[in-house]
């Protein structure tokens, strides 16, 4: 697999951890790790940035905007701000 694909992996396994310890550990996986690794990743490679639309996709069909919105507000301000601009989050 390409690794700039790791993604989609990633997002399997969140189903499988939301089945098992909720949606809170699922978003933080998701949205608080895997997420904020791969926004970095893309300011410095072409084919990540490439990816990125795909991703946020697939997280906005994971999650509803309710426990996206929320998990985004419970964080602190550096990445609450960060990742309301990668989710489109007002």
């Amino acid at each position: 697999m390409r690794f700039e694909k790791i993604w989609i992996e990633q997002c399997t396994a969140t189903k499988r951890i939301r089945r098992r310890f909720g949606a809170k550990s699922a978003l933080d996986y998701l949205i608080g790790e895997k997420l904020l690794h791969f926004a970095d990743a893309a300011e410095q490679r072409t084919e990540f940035a490439r990816e990125l639309p795909r991703f946020l996709a697939a997280i906005w069909r994971l999650f509803n905007q309710y426990e996206i919105a929320g998990y985004v507000a419970s964080l602190k301000p550096k990445p609450r701000k960060r990742l309301r601009s990668l989710l489109y989050l007002r």
